[in-house]
């Protein structure tokens, strides 16, 4: 009887673990959906997923760097934060800088509280913080399939990138 109901709580922690995993990912939009929003057929659209997609991998690359710390993905998490910030002043044309960096840092404050979240609940449920979620492996990848092209814009912009 003990054993049963042993393992009665542990299907309900389960559960529960898993509904909160699934409360996580509902909460990102993982940047295989995000690519197919963007419209990409205009200069401000470029820009705009240029922003976008360097405010998720800046978050996800810093989230990451908070459980598994390594200096690259720290720099690169830093690299696309600016890159976010001086892709939105370059979308709104410098105005109200203060209100602009603001926002920004607090966009990526959440998103990587999200992914901080997910990685560790993830942790809990597989033993290792990156496999066996989907979101994470998938946004992973497709991160560092962006961070040399963003390197290059910021670069073609005179930007310094920080190594």
């Amino acid at each position: 009887m003990k054993i049963f109901k042993f393992f009665k709580i542990l299907i309900s922690i389960i559960f529960f673990l898993n509904i909160s995993t699934i409360n996580a990912d509902e909460n990102l939009i993982p940047l295989s959906k995000l690519i197919k929003q963007q419209n990409l057929k205009t200069e401000k659209g470029k820009l705009n997923y240029l922003s976008v997609f360097s405010i998720q991998c800046g978050s996800l690359f810093k989230a990451i760097n908070k459980v598994i710390p390594n200096n690259n993905i720290l720099l690169a998490s830093y690299n696309l934060q600016e890159g976010a910030l001086i892709t939105r002043i370059m979308i709104q044309k410098g105005t109200e800088q203060r209100k602009i960096k603001k926002n920004t840092e607090r966009e990526i404050l959440i998103m990587t509280r999200q992914y901080l979240k997910l990685l560790e609940e993830n942790n809990k449920i597989n033993g290792d913080f990156i496999e066996g979620s989907e979101i994470i492996t998938n946004d992973q990848k497709m991160c560092k399939k962006f961070v040399p092209r963003f390197y290059r814009f910021l670069k073609n912009n005179n930007f310094t990138i920080k190594k």
